[in-house]
């Protein structure tokens, strides 16, 4: 199972491995035209070969990670919107809530449920999502850190989340929620 995380990572990102074997591809491609060997060119057009494939099979790859995190930008949205119903649909059975770190004692479904219904009863002007990136954890386990900033009231109020996914029959679900900061500090450990 490990390999498969490392392969969806070099997919994500393919760029420290291509870019290496582009350059000691043209270094060996221009020694061997400047000095007349055949074999460093052979090399030199083998290593941006490689790099060119690299390339194109990360950009034709999509990694779990890239397939979890438009469900985590709906799933702000819809909550950010008020409809607690498709935000809802998102959730696994059995997912959890904790606030703080990982370290924090993780709560139900139902607590979980009780923040997203508080939180809808917000109407946030706007909302924009300042970061976000997904983590491959295994091939149907994604884990997705978002900062995200809401203004309420004309006041913009930041917020750092991490959130796991699972890749089941229903498509991905959230399976953990993990509030980080609010306003860069530790949250209260329930919404007033």
């Amino acid at each position: 199972m490990r390999s498969m995380v490392e392969f969806d990572a070099l997919m994500a990102n393919p760029y420290p491995l291509a870019v290496p074997l582009m350059l000691l591809g043209l270094a060996l491609l221009g020694f061997a035209l400047r000095e007349g060997y055949s074999r460093p060119r052979h090399a030199g057009v083998g290593c941006l070969g490689m790099a060119f494939g690299l390339w194109l099979a990360a950009s034709l790859v999509e990694t779990p990670a890239e397939r979890a995190v438009p469900v985590v930008e709906a799933l702000v949205g819809e909550v950010c919107q008020g409809q607690i119903e498709a935000a809802r649909r998102r959730l696994h059975p059995e997912a959890g809530w904790a606030v703080g770190d990982e370290r924090s004692p993780r709560q139900g479904f139902s607590t979980l449920d009780r923040q997203i219904t508080r939180a809808g009863r917000y109407r946030f002007s706007s909302w924009n999502i300042l970061q976000i990136k997904g983590t491959t954890l295994r091939s149907d386990r994604v884990q997705v850190h978002l900062k995200v900033r809401v203004v309420d009231g004309g006041r913009p109020i930041a917020s750092t989340w991490q959130i796991e996914l699972r890749d089941g029959v229903n498509g991905w679900q959230v399976t953990d929620v993990l509030w980080r900061t609010l306003l860069g500090q530790r949250p209260p450990s329930r919404m007033p």
